[in-house]
């Protein structure tokens, strides 16, 4: 009479080598692990997403906060794509390097990661209230284009206009979001006035040994006599001219907008950029969560069986 299945594994695992056993039973509670891992940080994100109302960028708080617009750039120099030089607000690159080694009488081909980077370059995202400074830095983004391509060289001049999935020395890889793409942002919210404070002193004194660097404007605006030199009476009108003149500039600081800045919280909560909606970026992360959840359990019951089989009497 033939074995039942869970009978037949038992056995074969009782049969293994304990060095074969213990390297399979490692993936097994590694891929477990990763199960759960996946599970937790996923529905953990998933509901923090939900769960953090949509704020506008000139009344949000300070402090974690989630924001809705579409990208811009700052005032400047363009960011551009370091592979194909395309502007854009963000990109990420790879470039991979095929390799061959032998190994044991076998030939193996690998990947090999050879060069990669990340923006780490300010832009803006904009709202019907105002915009905020994206610092991306840490950042979990999903991008909107991403570009997969191989060629003979290491050194590339643009997205070539074929790009076949074999054939190549090379692998590049760059993903990129741009001017005018929707943007989920949630982060560390917060506000920075130009100036809160002035030392009139300081600033007048300041303003004053700049003017006497040019003797000859000092001169044509505060020598009423025309005697060639600035008397006591006269250094006393510049002063006050000086003092004005500091007062006109720290109120024209003081009715300048606040410069807002969204950017990776520093108690360990998730920094997420993305272009999908909030709605399409809850369903991924709960699929995600659902995949990992499957994973662990899967996983976990095979380690427990060859664990149980194994070391049962």
């Amino acid at each position: 009479m033939d074995q039942s299945l869970p009978a037949h594994l038992a056995a074969t695992i009782q049969g293994l080598p304990a060095e074969e056993f213990w390297i399979a039973f490692a993936i097994v509670s590694a891929a477990a692990l990763f199960g759960f891992w996946l599970w937790h940080r996923s529905l953990k994100r998933a509901r923090l997403i939900e769960d953090t109302p949509t704020s506008k960028c000139r009344s949000a708080a300070q402090g974690y906060v989630e924001i809705i617009g579409t990208q811009a750039l700052l005032p400047g120099d363009p960011i551009r794509a370091p592979l194909t030089g395309r502007r854009c607000t963000w990109w990420e690159f790879c470039v991979e390097e095929k390799r061959t080694t032998y190994e044991r009488g076998r030939t193996r081909t690998r990947w090999v990661t050879i060069e990669r980077g990340r923006s780490d370059s300010l832009f803006l995202i904009r709202d019907d209230t105002g915009e905020a400074i994206i610092n991306p830095e840490g950042a979990d983004v999903t991008p909107s284009s991403s570009d997969s391509w191989y060629g003979n060289s290491r050194h590339v001049t643009g997205l070539p206009q074929s790009r076949g999935l074999f054939g190549g020395r090379y692998r590049f890889t760059e993903k990129r979001m741009h001017e005018g793409d929707p943007l989920y942002a949630i982060g560390w919210f917060a506000s920075y006035s130009q100036q809160t404070s002035i030392d009139r002193e300081r600033e007048t004194a300041e303003l004053l040994a700049h003017w006497k660097r040019d003797q000859a404007t000092l001169l044509r605006r505060f020598d009423a006599d025309g005697n060639g030199a600035i008397d006591m009476a006269e250094w006393e009108n510049a002063r006050n001219a000086a003092r004005l003149e500091v007062e006109a500039q720290f109120r024209k600081r003081l009715l300048s907008p606040e410069l807002h800045v969204l950017s990776r919280p520093t108690d360990g909560r998730p920094f997420i950029l993305s272009v999908l909606p909030e709605t399409h970026l809850t369903r991924r992360f709960r699929m995600f969560a659902l995949a990992g959840l499957l994973l662990f359990l899967s996983a976990g019951t095979v380690g427990v069986f060859a664990f149980t089989a194994r070391f049962s009497s």
